[in-house]
């Protein structure tokens, strides 16, 4: 063989050895990473933190009931947020008082002594109660009226009257709109717990 090919053999296996060297190079050095470059460009983000939401004013609370003998109506109440006062007189219900803010919140009796339609007796409520335009809610069916408004100082009101035969027992609440996050579930645990019985009299004359 001549001193010439000799020459290219060698110089051609020089070139396929640097060509094999730089190929395994730069197959080692990430130059062409897609994965990493999407890492980079979008990085893991750490594993949400669960949410925990506060509990309701109602949640684990410890409930009593208030019981009126005269209309046979019992409500409950809870005892970490209302303090129930002292009876009217005439023993017709009574009032709660908030351990904190100026809620203002009663149960009470009474007779329909003008025997008044259930929409009478939401029309009359709301005309004494509510500023004009500011109901958001109203209902009147044969055993039932309940509505919720603002009233002209621009303080909510909620109330809720059962209907039975001549007797109505009612549930009302009057609050700041800043303390709707703390009465909203009371509102929602007492008027679903009020409860009307018979008339006691009338049970008496049967």
């Amino acid at each position: 063989m001549s001193g010439k090919k000799t020459w290219a053999i060698g110089l051609l296996l020089l070139v396929a050895v640097l060509g094999a060297g730089i190929y395994a190079w730069k197959s080692q050095s990430g130059a062409n990473r897609p994965a990493a470059t999407i890492a980079t460009a979008n990085p893991p983000q750490q594993a949400a933190k669960p949410v925990v939401k506060a509990p309701a004013a109602t949640s684990g609370s410890t409930t009593d009931t208030y019981a009126n003998d005269r209309f046979n109506f019992t409500v409950n109440y809870p005892t970490q947020l209302l303090v129930p006062g002292k009876p009217a007189d005439n023993d017709d219900g009574l009032r709660f008082a908030p351990k904190s803010g100026d809620a203002d919140i009663r149960a009470w009796g009474e007779y329909n002594a003008n025997e008044d339609s259930p929409a009478a007796l939401l029309k009359f409520d709301l005309d004494h109660d509510c500023a004009k335009d500011k109901v958001s809610y109203r209902v009147s069916k044969p055993d039932l009226v309940a509505y919720s408004c603002l009233n002209p100082q621009g303080r909510v009101v909620y109330q809720k009257v059962i209907i039975r035969d001549d007797t109505l027992a009612s549930v009302r609440f009057e609050y700041d709109t800043s303390e709707q996050a703390t009465w909203a579930p009371v509102i929602k645990q007492m008027a679903g717990s009020l409860n009307l019985g018979p008339d006691p009299v009338a049970q008496e004359l049967r």
